[in-house]
């Protein structure tokens, strides 16, 4: 009955009872570091409601995941302690859909054989040839990674990020179709989460630059559950990076070319307000870089599926949404309870910083990077490989003066990409996002539609932004990719 309820009612208030359960979440993610017992009895309810949900309906069951993935970051908000591991509330929801999908796969498989509901979606999924050939190099990527002997606890932690495109398989029953109401209950849902990751990097804002006194505490929370970043840019201006702004760089996407329709709708404004204020604080390069790219390339859309004066329009519109951004940035700093803050941003100094700690450090990897992967450049060395370079972050130096540090992960995300699962590899990665963008394209010219056009401008946000801070290779890049592929589709209107 509540689940009935929760579907019949209007889309302002499923925005606003989502806003109210990512709140809840995050609050108890806090309290859970005074009280463990609360982190266990969360991750528990969550896991048992999300099998639950995959039992009554897999789409609730996927929005709950979805939701999490929006929101979560990393994936640390909730972690249950088995032995000696920390299994994440990622992992464990990740799981909970994939087993109950399994269950009623086989179940329909026994039953209806190959006239089963399942598997008719899955053979005519549109991109399945290019998922397959993917498929082919991660798998090689890992068994080469076992034959050249590479650490076992680095394979695990450097390939399982990868296991979350099995999630495309559930999104493929889910989004699949060409039934409206769940394409509405993501869009809402993704709505909501990118509104909620706004409303947080502002209040995380207004925590640090009022110096409030639980300050060190949420610095400690976000720290712990990898669920954020706070530091001091040369200017003294708190850097609020939360990895999921991500998906604020979407939501921006979509709002921008959404705005085509009506550029007098106020709600699509101060949306964007909301959405560049995040991608301002983030004080991300890589966003930045990539947020200029993906305008350049939707003008240029705009221009040639609509006109110049479209595009001029939208240009407008873009601009004052990013000045509302700086706005309420300025307001959020400079409110004057319980002390005012002090707003000396220097956003400029940010771009243009080329002594930062962690810059210099990124270009000392990539030519020690580029020769490593010369040496296996078609097929990689296999997940888990590892490379030695001097670094002069101070974290590292703090433990290793002589700067000298070697890892398994690195900035460089398509360097990375490549040195794992070699070119070969890489490209058949590249070749989805390029079919994904060029059939978004190609519908939305025959369309019209402004969803698929926002989404093809944020498929190339996500691919810039992946040159500089490696997101193809994370959950976070991944679930983009895979609700855009079952949601880009031939004669699929939005």
């Amino acid at each position: 009955m509540v689940i009935r309820n929760m579907i019949n009612i209007g889309p302002t208030r499923k925005i606003l009872i989502y806003l109210g359960l990512f709140m809840a979440v995050e609050i108890f993610s806090y309290l859970a570091l005074v009280f463990s017992g609360i982190n266990i009895f969360v991750f528990l309810i969550l896991v048992i409601a999300c099998l639950l949900l995959s039992f009554y309906k897999l789409e609730f069951s996927l929005l709950m995941v979805l939701g999490e993935l929006f929101i979560g970051s990393m994936g640390h908000l909730f972690v249950l302690p088995i032995g000696g591991f920390q299994l994440p509330i990622r992992m464990a929801l990740w799981f909970a859909v994939l087993f109950v999908f399994l269950l009623q796969f086989v179940w329909q498989l026994v039953k209806h054989k190959t006239q089963s509901e399942y598997y008719i979606r899955l053979k005519n999924f549109a991109y399945g040839k290019y998922f397959i050939i993917f498929g082919v190099f991660v798998v090689i990527g890992l068994v080469n990674a076992l034959l050249r002997g590479n650490l076992g606890s680095l394979i695990i932690n450097d390939f399982n990020a990868w296991l979350y495109w099995f999630l495309l398989l559930p999104a493929i029953i889910v989004y699949g179709t060409d039934k409206d109401d769940a394409f509405i209950n993501l869009k809402t849902l993704f709505l909501a989460a990118a509104l909620w990751l706004s409303l947080k990097t502002l209040f995380l804002l207004f925590v640090f630059t009022h110096n409030l006194s639980f300050a060190s505490e949420v610095y400690r929370w976000l720290r712990q559950t990898l669920s954020g970043e706070m530091t001091a840019t040369l200017s003294g201006w708190p850097r609020i990076f939360i990895q999921g702004q991500i998906f604020s760089g979407v939501a921006l996407c979509l709002v921008l070319l959404n705005s085509l329709k009506n550029f007098k709708n106020i709600t699509n404004f101060i949306l964007a307000i909301f959405f560049s204020s995040a991608l301002l604080i983030s004080f991300s390069r890589s966003f930045w870089v990539a947020l200029v790219v993906a305008i350049i390339f939707s003008l240029a859309v705009i221009i040639y599926i609509y006109s110049w004066r479209k595009m001029l329009a939208s240009l407008t519109w873009f601009i004052f949404s990013f000045v509302g951004g700086f706005v309420l940035i300025y307001l959020v700093a400079i409110f004057p309870y319980p002390a005012p803050g002090q707003f000396n941003a220097d956003f400029l100094n940010r771009v243009s910083s080329s002594n930062e700690a962690a810059l210099t450090s990124r270009w000392s990897l990539l030519p020690v990077l580029i020769k490593e992967i010369g040496k296996e450049p078609f097929l990689g060395q296999g997940y888990g490989a590892t490379i030695t370079y001097i670094s002069s972050d101070p974290r590292i130096l703090e433990k290793n003066p002589n700067g000298t540090y070697t890892t398994y992960a690195f900035e460089w995300g398509y360097f990375d990409i490549w040195l794992k699962i070699g070119l070969l590899g890489l490209l058949s990665y590249l070749l989805i996002i390029f079919q994904l963008v060029k059939k978004s394209l190609i519908y939305c010219r025959k369309s019209t539609s402004t969803f698929l056009l926002g989404f093809s401008a944020s498929l190339v946000f996500l691919a810039v932004t992946n040159f500089f801070t490696p997101y193809l290779n994370h959950p976070l890049g991944i679930g983009i990719l895979l609700l855009g592929a079952c949601l880009i589709r031939k004669d699929r209107v939005y």
